[in-house]
C-alpha cells in the first residue's frame, strides 16, 4: 500500500534529519553537510522500496494429504444480507477518501509549485531594466530581485556598483553549483510528504546550506564586515520557495557561519560516520522482508533411477513457480468432458471490501478466476465463468443454469469493524443444507487435502458450514473458497504474486480432477 510505504519513509526521513541536526549541523563542512541531505533524501525513498527474499527449500510428501471431513464451528464473514454490502461499501469509502485526500494535496502542491515559476517568468519581463548574459537587472518596484532562479541572476538596478557586484557573486557560486536542482528535489519530495512535519525542516536545512556555501565563496574576495552589513541591509522574507535569494530572514545562523573557523577538522570529520549506524536501522527497521518457500517432492530428491515412473501428462511443479505443459499431452479426460463452472464473488456496484493496499475483494476475485480458468485450459479442463468483467449479478442468476460437475465460487476475507478477526488463509465451505451435501462435502474435502500441499499460506483443516443461497440452492456439488484475510499485509503480499495464484489454482483443480474421476 501507497501510504505505508510514505509513512516508512517519513520515518527514515525522521531518523536521518535527526542525526543531521545533533550531529553535522553546525559543522562547517558545507559540501559534505549538501551531499548528506541529498544522498539520505534519496534513501529514504530507497530503503523502503527493498524487498530481500529468503529462500527456504522444504521437502513434502509426494503421497496426497487426505482429507477428514470435518466441520469448524468459526465465525464466517461471507453473507447474503444486502445491507451487510452497503455497511461494507462505507467502510471502503474512507478508505478511498484517505488516497484521494492524500493524491488531491499532492496535486495542488506540485500545481502551486509551477504556478509559482510561472509568476517569476512574469514578474521578469514585467520588471526587467537590462539584460546582461544570465544577469538580469530590474527596477526597484520588482518584488524579485538580489537571487538567482534557475541560471538567471537577478539583481536590483537601484543598488551601488560595489553591491550588485558581490550580489552577482554570491547568487553566481548558486548557478555554478547548480543548487536550483537541490531545490526542485527538496520542493517535490515536501510535496510528496506534506503530511511530515520533519520534510520542511529538511527543505530548510538545505537552502540554509545553499547560502552557506555562497557566503563562504564570497568573502573569499569580500571584506567579512562589509558582507555582513550588506546581507544586513537587504535581508527581507522569503517569498519564493523556489529562488535562492541572497539574504533572507532570518540571518543569526548565516553571520555565526560567517566568522566561524573549523578546528580539529579530522577529528570532526568523524562526526559522519554516525550514518552508518543510523543507516543500519532503517535497513533493520523498514526494508520489506519476503520468505520463499519452494516444496519438492520426496521423490525429486531420488536419482533418475530410483525414482518410480510418473505419468507423462503435465510437469506438476506449479508448486515451485514453474508450470510446463506438454503441448503433445492428453487432455485430463477422454471421454466425458467435466464442466466446472467457477464463480468470483461480487462485481459492479458490490465492491465488497477492501484490502490494506485499496485494492477491492470483487476485483481480486476477478483475477483469480481468470488464472484459474488460464490454468484448467491447459489441462484440458472445460471452465465456465459466472462473470469475465466487473459487472453485478445477483447471487441467483449466478447459479449453475446447465449440468455441471462442480460450482465454486472464490472469494476473499477481510477484517471488519467490531468482528473477530477472520482466518488468514485459504478456507472452504458448503452448506449442509444442500440436498448434495455430500457430493459437495467430497469435492471440498478433495480440494482441501491438494491446498494442504501449499506452502506459504496456510490452510484451514476442516469444512466451513456457511448457510448461503449459492452453497444453499445449487442443484451441483458447490463450494465457496476464501482465498485469504486481504486485511493481512502478509497474507496480501502472498496473493498479489501471480505465481502464487497459479499454485492455488492448480491444486484447487487436482481437487476437482480427483473429485471428477469418482464418477460423482
Amino acid at each position: 500500500m501507497i501510504l505505508v510505504y510514505l509513512l516508512k519513509v517519513s520515518a527514515c526521513v525522521l531518523l536521518f534529519f535527526a542525526a543531521y541536526r545533533l550531529l553535522l549541523a553546525r559543522l562547517t563542512f558545507f559540501n559534505l553537510n549538501r551531499a548528506y541531505l541529498l544522498l539520505m533524501l534519496l534513501v529514504s525513498f530507497g530503503i523502503p522500496a527493498i524487498t530481500l527474499e529468503n529462500r527456504h527449500e522444504v521437502v513434502v510428501a509426494s503421497e496426497e494429504t487426505s482429507s477428514k471431513i470435518a466441520y469448524n464451528n468459526d465465525g464466517f464473514m461471507e453473507q447474503d444480507n444486502e445491507n451487510v454490502v452497503k455497511s461494507v461499501k462505507d467502510n471502503i469509502k474512507w478508505d478511498q477518501i484517505l488516497i484521494y485526500g492524500y493524491c488531491s494535496i499532492l496535486a495542488v502542491l506540485v500545481f502551486r509549485m509551477l504556478l509559482m515559476m510561472v509568476r517569476i517568468q512574469v514578474q521578469l519581463r514585467k520588471h526587467a531594466i537590462d539584460k546582461d548574459g544570465d544577469i538580469i537587472l530590474v527596477d526597484k518596484e520588482s518584488t524579485i530581485k538580489n537571487c538567482s532562479f534557475l541560471n538567471q541572476i537577478i539583481v536590483d538596478s537601484s543598488l551601488p556598483d560595489d553591491e550588485q557586484r558581490l550580489v552577482i557573486r554570491h547568487e553566481s557560486i548558486h548557478v555554478q553549483q547548480w543548487h536550483a536542482l537541490d531545490k526542485m528535489l527538496a520542493n517535490l519530495v515536501t510535496a510528496v510528504l506534506w503530511f511530515n512535519p520533519v520534510i520542511y525542516f529538511w527543505r530548510n536545512a538545505i537552502d540554509h546550506n545553499h547560502e552557506f556555501l555562497a557566503d563562504r565563496g564570497t568573502v573569499r574576495f569580500a571584506d567579512k564586515k562589509i558582507y555582513a552589513s550588506l546581507l544586513l541591509n537587504l535581508a527581507m522574507p522569503a517569498k519564493y520557495s523556489v529562488v535562492n535569494s541572497f539574504s533572507k530572514l532570518p540571518l543569526k545562523n548565516r553571520i555565526m557561519m560567517l566568522y566561524k573557523e573549523p578546528k580539529n577538522v579530522k577529528f570532526q570529520k568523524l562526526a559522519y560516520l554516525a550514518i552508518i549506524p543510523v543507516l543500519m536501522i532503517c535497513c533493520m527497521a523498514f526494508v520489506t522482508r519476503r520468505e520463499i518457500i519452494v516444496a519438492k517432492t520426496a521423490n525429486e530428491n531420488l536419482s533418475s533411477a530410483d525414482a518410480p515412473e510418473r505419468p507423462n501428462v503435465y510437469a506438476m511443479r506449479y508448486l515451485n513457480g514453474n508450470i510446463k505443459v506438454n503441448p503433445n499431452a492428453r487432455p485430463a479426460f477422454n471421454e466425458v468432458v467435466p464442466v466446472l463452472i467457477v464463480d468470483a464473488g461480487h462485481g459492479g456496484k458490490d465492491g465488497a471490501v477492501a484490502a490494506l493496499d485499496g485494492q477491492k475483494e470483487k476485483d481480486l476475485n476477478l483475477r483469480a478466476v481468470k488464472i484459474l480458468k488460464e490454468e484448467a485450459v491447459k489441462r484440458g479442463i472445460n471452465v465456465i465463468l459466472t462473470r469475465n468483467s466487473d459487472q453485478f449479478i445477483s447471487l441467483r442468476d449466478r447459479l449453475p443454469k446447465q449440468q455441471a460437475t462442480a460450482f465454486i465460487s472464490i472469494h476473499h476475507n477481510a477484517a471488519l469493524a467490531n468482528t473477530a478477526a477472520p482466518f488468514g488463509g485459504i478456507e472452504l465451505c458448503v452448506s449442509k443444507l444442500n440436498g448434495n451435501i455430500k457430493a459437495a462435502e467430497d469435492l471440498g474435502a478433495g480440494i482441501l487435502g491438494k491446498l494442504k500441499l501449499l506452502n506459504g499460506l496456510a490452510v484451514k483443516d476442516s469444512l466451513k458450514d456457511a448457510n448461503l443461497l449459492l452453497l444453499r440452492e445449487s442443484k451441483v456439488p458447490a463450494v465457496l473458497i476464501e482465498m485469504g484475510n486481504i486485511s493481512d499485509a502478509k497474507t496480501l503480499d502472498y496473493i498479489n504474486q501471480e505465481k502464487n495464484i497459479r499454485k492455488i489454482s492448480n491444486l484447487i483443480l487436482d481437487g476437482f480432477v480427483q473429485f471428477s474421476k469418482r464418477g460423482c
